[in-house]
């Protein structure tokens, strides 16, 4: 064999290497737009995190790809979930934000066709609870009164925190709201509120309520009832969580399956089709944004809390909701069927 013989062939190997294996981050991110796919509409805490991300998370992705937000509200952002699961491309140039209750959707039986163990989870921007708050109005004043009153709160549709959260309290607490359905985002519920549609919202994100309606809460128009979250907030010292209002352990654990939403407050992820060295890239540039004074001096700007969740966190907390034991797992559907 001569020497040009033998060039040939080790530059001949050496492309089929190359071509074998998945192409750098910055390679092919570079020259390309990555699409965060949001499920609820413009204006609401998902809306104005997404659009907080696409101004910042180019700088830190490999490449630099250009960041664009589109909307695709929904069944409480199932509709979001479920493009992201199963539409192409699949490759990292799309990305979701959806709701924590669209992650609990497949357990109970509804419409959801995606199992959400196979995402692949990127982050979060803070770890929150949820709260259930009512126009200062309304009859209902605190979480006693709506034991003995109906209260009507806003929701949007099958499988958001919005729904299952007020009818869970029904089923176990022995509280009266009544859900309103077919709004389609906090933002709406909000103005539903103010026109005296509704007397609530249960399942209002406690950072977006903090930023989007801090008049309301500077003004006391707000009265918070009970938050969703594994632990009292520390600024919502006074308001028991809704596991403590539960009658027994067994509907605890029922409550508190899905006060893990408060880990799943604004989760970024990627369908499961990405490879795993991408995803390893977004979580990284995405932990680094995260972490950037210009990036927080912004988010403070729009009154957006930041507390990293990782995406390991979050495919953990995932794991631990879909080992859910079946009773637990059942309360919640049958609450959810009725």
């Amino acid at each position: 064999m001569n020497d040009r013989t033998i060039a040939i062939s080790i530059a001949s190997a050496a492309l089929a290497l190359t071509m074998a294996q998945p192409a750098r981050a910055a390679d092919f991110y570079q020259g390309k737009t990555v699409t965060i796919i949001v499920g609820f509409t413009a204006g609401g805490g998902y809306d104005i995190t997404a659009r907080l991300y696409a101004r910042h998370w180019g700088r830190f992705i490999p490449g630099n790809p250009a960041i664009v937000v589109s909307n695709m509200p929904g069944a409480g952002s199932a509709i979001a979930a479920t493009s992201l699961y199963s539409a192409m491309p699949q490759d990292g140039t799309r990305v979701g934000i959806i709701a924590g209750g669209a992650v609990i959707e497949p357990l109970l039986g509804q419409q959801a066709k995606y199992d959400a163990r196979k995402f692949q989870w990127i982050g979060g921007r803070s770890n929150e609870p949820s709260v259930c708050a009512l126009w200062h109005e309304a009859p209902v004043k605190k979480y006693a009164d709506v034991l003995t009153m109906e209260a009507t709160v806003g929701a949007s549709g099958p499988g958001s925190r919005t729904v299952t959260y007020p009818k869970l309290l029904n089923d176990l607490t022995g509280a009266k709201f009544k859900v309103v359905s077919g709004y389609p985002g906090g933002n709406e519920i909000s103005l539903a509120m103010e026109r005296r549609e509704v007397d609530g919202h249960c399942g209002l994100a406690w950072g977006s309520a903090k930023g989007r309606l801090s008049d309301w809460l500077k003004t006391g128009k707000l009265n918070m009832l009970t938050q969703f979250a594994l632990t009292r907030a520390p600024d919502l010292p006074d308001v028991p969580t809704a596991g403590e209002l539960a009658k027994n352990d067994t509907d605890r654990k029922a409550i508190e399956l899905l006060e893990s939403d408060a880990v799943l407050a604004w989760p970024m992820l990627a369908p499961p089709g990405v490879p795993a060295e991408r995803v390893r890239e977004l979580r990284g540039s995405f932990e680094a944004m995260l972490r950037d004074p210009q990036f927080l001096a912004d988010a403070a700007n729009q009154k957006l809390d930041v507390d990293l969740v990782t995406g390991a966190e979050l495919q953990k907390v995932v794991e631990e909701v879909y080992a859910a034991s079946p009773v637990v797992i059942d309360i919640v559907k049958k609450s959810m069927a009725e």
